[in-house]
């Protein structure tokens, strides 16, 4: 039985307290508006209302989730050592993620443990994403399923979840908030920044959002109970705000508490933003800042975080008009310890405004978001990338009223979030949810009676659920390819993108170079980059690169450098018919014959494809994608005449073509 400390007990029983004075709903959400929402363009959202919870991956939340890309990722790196990323090194060679079962150990407030600057890049280490049981420990592994959330899992299945949403820096809370709140942590310290390790400062100089919309007339609120906000309030972290005074606006809309009604914190929270949908005077941009209790940080439970946004969202339903032009954006400020194996993108070196100490801000880790609104209903997954700073880019697009701390290259790598909706085809109702009471009345017992959640000695990957999920369009058109030049003994990769979004790239060495991995941002609308891989100067002629991209998007380019294997290539191209196809073409440009042979990387992949090309011949083929795995391809050729010689593509036809099929 693992030992009841002060705080988690603190923590458990102010959790049953939030859930006996809530109590139980009074109705379900299925049919909570009658009048129809508007259809058409952004400007039919009237409201924007944000939550952001604490400390939570998405690996730890949703890898087990159906249709994302969770711990089910073909694309997932390789590590150094070959192995894949979800075996991250320990003492004992490996951990595997494991489940935390909230029915026989206290996972629900495991409690937190090293997170800050210098971890988070530790567990990053440098781009290969192997030192997370080094620098967090071995409980960074464990996760959650649909059994344990229950109703998260539904309202991803209601509405839509972003799988490449990342926090903002590879930091903690406080840094993340700034974020979100400010575009930026001023990385050049002209503002008494750079803010990298999270603290709850109150002394930060810099222009916030909420000021900037103060100053264009456009209605702002925070909803918190100052006395208990878990120092989640980004607003308090900046002197002009810390320093306001009651009656002034920046005091009374971002520091005053919401008024005392139950006396319950939550429940004043909810019966505040339920008061102003009601009476018409919800504002076009609304923060909530929830009590420590219900947070989700892992000192809390998760069912207490589930209860306060099913609260919240009853509160927004409860008025046709206000739910009929509002948009609900839950989501989480960092990762805390807990593991997710995709990597952040960093800037390539030197990009302006996004080091501090040599060392990369961000993105972070990636770290939930659902997106909640008559737009965005179905089930959906969108996969375009996504950070903290984006948020403030959807209010740009719905406001009008700009963020100039937020940096080039973000604007140039995220998105603003507006492929997450479908205004074409709003949604009235709102499914029915299940329900969170129970889940909220166990966790004290749980945190007081089971033990810590441990990783099993003889672990397996986790099985994400089966089935694909429809997926929103997305802005990319990614591909590359490789030439080698047996005379200078030289690999060059030539990254392009056609899509409407710049595309980020991550090349790494694989386990034969300890250079690397190195990144590159491809523009927009036929963008191209190419680079130059020195592969003599290893003193030998073999070559094994990676090149992972956008939504599973992966190249591998591996052989060797001389003779007449430097003469073959296979490259990729896209079909648009009614069959959406990968086209892949071999060429063989070399005196001799030779035999390709391709084969479907899958769960039942079919007769490999077997070709013989003569000396200066070119073949293609065309493939099509499975339709039951969501335009999926993950397709590896090889030669006859050179073991080495590897090109594996994996990636997604719809990304294309801007439709899922």
């Amino acid at each position: 039985m693992n030992k009841l400390t002060r705080r988690r007990f603190l923590g458990a029983s102010a959790t049953a307290m939030g859930a006996v004075t809530l109590g139980t709903h009074s109705r379900q959400l299925a049919q909570a508006t009658t009048k129809p929402p508007a259809e058409g363009t952004l400007a039919c959202v009237k409201h924007i209302v944000i939550l952001m919870q604490e400390n939570r991956s998405f690996d730890h939340y949703f890898g087990t989730l159906r249709g994302v890309r969770g711990f089910g990722d073909r694309s997932a790196l390789v590590l150094r050592n070959g192995d894949s990323v979800f075996k991250q090194p320990g003492p004992q060679g490996y951990v595997l993620p494991f489940h935390m079962d909230t029915m026989t150990t206290s996972a629900v407030c495991v409690g937190n443990r090293a997170n800050n600057w210098k971890c988070n890049h530790d567990a990053w280490n440098g781009g290969h994403n192997d030192g997370w049981v080094s620098a967090k420990s071995a409980l960074t592994m464990g996760y959650f399923t649909r059994v344990d959330l229950p109703f998260h899992y539904a309202l991803a299945d209601a509405f839509t979840i972003c799988d490449d949403y990342h926090g903002s820096i590879m930091s903690a809370t406080g840094a993340n908030r700034t974020y979100l709140w400010s575009g930026m942590i001023d990385p050049g310290g002209r503002h008494e920044g750079p803010t990298i390790e999270g603290g709850h400062e109150s002394g930060l100089t810099w222009t916030t959002y909420a000021e900037r919309l103060q100053a264009a007339g456009v209605p702002w609120k925070l909803y918190h109970v100052a006395s208990d906000n878990f120092g989640d309030n980004g607003l308090s972290y900046f002197r002009q705000f810390h320093e306001a005074k009651p009656g002034e606006p920046l005091f009374e809309r971002g520091m005053a508490s919401v008024p005392s009604v139950t006396g319950d914190k939550a429940a004043d929270i909810v019966a505040a933003l339920k008061n102003d949908a009601v009476n018409g005077t919800l504002p076009k941009v609304a923060w909530i800042v929830g009590p420590a209790s219900t947070c989700e940080h892992p000192d809390y439970s998760p069912a207490a975080g589930a209860y306060f946004i099913h609260e919240l969202l009853d509160a927004l339903t409860a008025d046709a008009d206000a739910w009929a032009s509002t948009v609900f954006l839950v989501n989480y400020d960092e990762n805390d310890d807990f593991f997710d194996h995709s990597v952040p993108i960093t800037p390539p070196e030197g990009t302006p405004d996004e080091f501090v100490h040599g060392l990369p801000i961000g993105l972070g880790p990636r770290v939930p978001l659902l997106v909640i609104s008559p737009w965005s209903c179905g089930g959906y997954v969108c996969s375009e990338l996504f950070d903290h700073t984006s948020v403030i880019r959807f209010l740009e697009r719905c406001t009008g009223v700009v963020e100039p701390n937020i940096s080039a290259w973000r604007r140039m790598v995220c998105g603003d979030l507006s492929s997450a909706f479908d205004f074409d085809r709003p949604t009235l109702l709102v499914p029915k949810l299940p329900d969170t009471a129970a889940l909220v009345s166990r966790s004290p017992l749980t945190c007081v009676a089971l033990p810590v959640p441990q990783p099993p000695l003889y672990a397996s990957m986790p099985v994400q659920e089966a089935g694909a999920r429809p997926q929103r369009p997305l802005p990319y058109l990614p591909n590359a390819r490789c030439n080698v030049d047996a005379v200078t003994g030289t690999v060059l990769i030539t990254m392009t993108n056609a899509g409407a979004r710049a595309v980020h790239f991550s090349v790494y060495a694989n386990s034969l170079d300890a250079d690397g991995p190195w990144q590159f941002d491809v523009p927009a609308r036929e963008g191209e980059v190419r680079r130059n891989l020195k592969v003599h100067a290893r003193g030998n002629a073999s070559y094994d690169y990676s090149l992972y991209g956008p939504n599973g998007f992966l190249r591998r380019f591996a052989g060797h450098t001389d003779g007449n294997v430097s003469l073959l290539e296979v490259t990729s191209t896209y079909e648009d018919s009614d069959d959406k196809r990968l086209v892949l073409t071999m060429t063989n440009d070399s005196s001799s014959p030779v035999v390709f042979t391709v084969s479907e990387n899958s769960e039942r992949p079919g007769i490999p494809w077997v070709r013989a090309l003569a000396p200066a011949q070119t073949v293609s083929k065309a493939w099509q994608v499975d339709r039951e795995k969501n335009a999926w391809y993950d397709i590896t050729v090889t030669v006859d005449i050179d073991p080495l010689f590897v090109r594996r593509l994996a990636g997604h036809v719809h990304d294309v073509f801007g439709n899922s099929i």
